[in-house]
């Protein structure tokens, strides 16, 4: 007789000698009758983005804790191959972040939550809006990844916020700025249904100062933390209405610096090699460019202008956007002129060309 009939605890009446066998055999599907009963609940399993959900039953765990941590944390236990790190679950009317490596025990896979209890909102580079729960703690007691001589300080506060791993959450670098502050839902009540954006309303915003993309990858699963410091509010910093919907967005520092670029001179630029002219050598050719709100090449009417005292001397010629100067005169030699680029719409460009010799 197997030795394993010795360790089991049969409600039967007539014992074969396998029932060990018949444990291991039949597992999950003593799991699969646990999850139809009062045991289990209904929750909903989401990807990253929210975008595909799946309605199963679950058995969640730790649903009272006697510390105010133990109770933003639940084990959820479900048929094997269900889910990995990185999905969320909504249970009990609140989304959850799978955060552990899930594995399995043969009968059921087990997988711990972390309570999301933010929607976290940023744009990346080309304007594009991305909305994420997380899961916000304080972090004031971890290092927040930068070092620095602070002459005054006027806030401080750490925050660890952890999100799906997905593409769009690892593009997030350094520097991003979030708005973090629930008063943003006291806020929207009072807005008129035609408003296009509010910016003049205080409001908590953090900045990336630090991206842990490796630590919590799981291969099969994972997610991302982002440490987050508070800074000052920018004048941009509030909420905006983008294809309907409305959003609270951060002033972010590269669309700040691309607006400072693009929005006035460096709309338009004089494109060259050099800008130099090589006295009796070929013509030198000077493109003008254009670019939209998002950086992206457009085209204008423009006119090219030339300001100097001996313009009669160069030889001038004209195809499609480009300029090309050519200059035959030892006496020009040294001199230099401005090329100027003007279009509507756009603030007038110039620069500053020199003739030089030949050697």
């Amino acid at each position: 007789m197997a030795k394993e009939w010795y360790l089991m605890k049969s409600p039967y009446d007539q014992l074969s000698g396998y029932e060990s066998e018949a444990m291991d055999d039949f597992a999950q599907e003593g799991f699969l009758e646990t999850l139809d009963s009062e045991v289990a609940t209904d929750v909903k399993l989401y990807n990253y983005d929210l975008s595909v959900c799946q309605d199963i039953r679950a058995v969640v765990q730790n649903n009272t804790q006697d510390t105010k941590l133990k109770t933003l944390s639940r084990a959820m236990l479900v048929p094997i191959g269900t889910c990995v790190a990185g999905m969320y679950v909504h249970y009990n009317g609140r989304y959850w972040l799978i955060v552990s490596v899930v594995d399995n025990n043969k009968m059921y896979e087990k997988a711990i939550l972390s309570l999301c209890n933010y929607l976290l909102t940023w744009q990346n580079s080309d304007g594009q809006v991305f909305q994420r729960w997380a899961n916000v703690i304080n972090a004031s007691q971890y290092n927040n990844g930068e070092q620095m001589v602070k002459h005054y300080t006027v806030r401080s506060d750490q925050l660890l916020v952890s999100i799906s791993d997905d593409d769009d959450a690892l593009m997030i670098n350094s520097g991003i700025r979030f708005i973090l502050d629930k008063r943003c839902e006291v806020y929207e009540r009072g807005f008129s249904k035609d408003i296009a954006q509010d910016t003049s309303n205080p409001v908590l915003t953090y900045e990336v100062t630090r991206v842990n993309n490796v630590v919590y990858d799981y291969i099969e699963g994972g997610y991302l933390e982002l440490m987050v410091d508070q800074d000052e509010q920018h004048e941009g910093d509030g909420y905006y209405v983008i294809d309907e919907k409305g959003y609270w967005l951060c002033e972010q520092k590269f669309s700040a610096r691309r607006n400072d670029e693009h929005a006035h001179v460096s709309e338009a630029s004089i494109v060259a090699d050099s800008y130099e002219i090589l006295n009796g050598i070929e013509p030198s050719v000077f493109l003008a460019k254009f670019y939209d709100a998002e950086g992206h090449e457009t085209e204008a009417e423009f006119s090219w202008n030339i300001d100097c005292d001996f313009a009669d001397d160069l030889d001038v010629s004209y195809q499609g956007n480009a300029i090309y100067i050519y200059v035959d005169n030892n006496k020009l030699l040294n001199k230099s002129f401005t090329l100027l680029l003007s279009a509507d719409g756009y603030e007038t460009v110039s620069a500053q060309i020199t003739i030089r010799a030949f050697i």
